[in-house]
């Protein structure tokens, strides 16, 4: 490890993007990760490492990236995804070229996030998916989304979940944004109409979404 963050630091990109690609590709985005994934196989722990030194070389970028494309979409592509979708869309999350945020909560669920209303039925090789969520993080700021969607209404309610990662720039998506006090709009309600999503986008196997969303609730925590 100690060599890639030297090969890093003896050649440094201009532009955050392109820092960050380097650092995906030499395994220091998330060193945990799997070689190929960002990672290096290594401990946790050690990517304070790789901060400390780019830090103490005055360099103004860390590993710890905005938006939940690094924190909770990263990972949980990383441990759940296919390897097409991996080398699709795990390096633009960390690079930040893609905006992630989180479609799980829902108007009728409450706090009880298995019980969710939105519905996403097979066609093909597609998904059409139906649905409202809401509480949304900065939505409106997003071109991509962690979607849990049920799949299988038969089924017992934590095992007819599956999880997706929505283009949010599809055709059938509307991004409400809803005014706080304050006068912000951080949250936003999302409305789902006939929303094709295909079967590549999906993460993890189908009916096992409970399961990967945990994944991302444990990075969020």
């Amino acid at each position: 490890m100690t060599d890639a963050i030297d090969r890093f630091l003896a050649d440094v990109p201009e532009g955050l993007v392109s820092q960050r690609g380097r650092l995906f590709d030499l395994g220091l985005a998330w060193v945990n990760h799997p070689v190929g994934r960002g990672g290096l196989g290594a401990a946790p722990g050690r990517q304070l490492d790789v901060v400390r030194r780019i830090q103490d070389r005055g360099i103004a970028i860390t590993t710890q990236a905005s938006g939940g494309g690094v924190t909770l979409s990263g990972p949980t592509m990383a441990t759940h995804g296919s390897e097409e979708i991996c080398e699709r869309l795990l390096r633009r999350a960390f690079t930040g070229e893609d905006s992630w945020c989180q479609l799980f909560s829902e108007p009728g669920a409450g706090s009880d996030m298995a019980a969710l209303g939105c519905r996403a039925e097979r066609d093909g090789d597609e998904w059409i998916v139906n649905g409202q969520k809401v509480w949304t993080t900065n939505a409106h700021l997003s071109n991509r989304a962690m979607l849990i969607a049920r799949t299988d209404p038969d089924a017992p309610k934590h095992r007819g979940i599956t999880y997706f990662g929505i283009d949010l720039e599809s055709p059938g998506v509307e991004v409400r944004p809803l005014r706080q006090m304050t006068g912000q709009a951080e949250f936003s309600e999302v409305y789902l109409t006939d929303v094709r999503v295909p079967d590549a986008d999906r993460i993890g196997d189908i009916g096992d979404g409970w399961r990967v969303s945990m994944t991302t609730l444990s990075n969020e925590r």
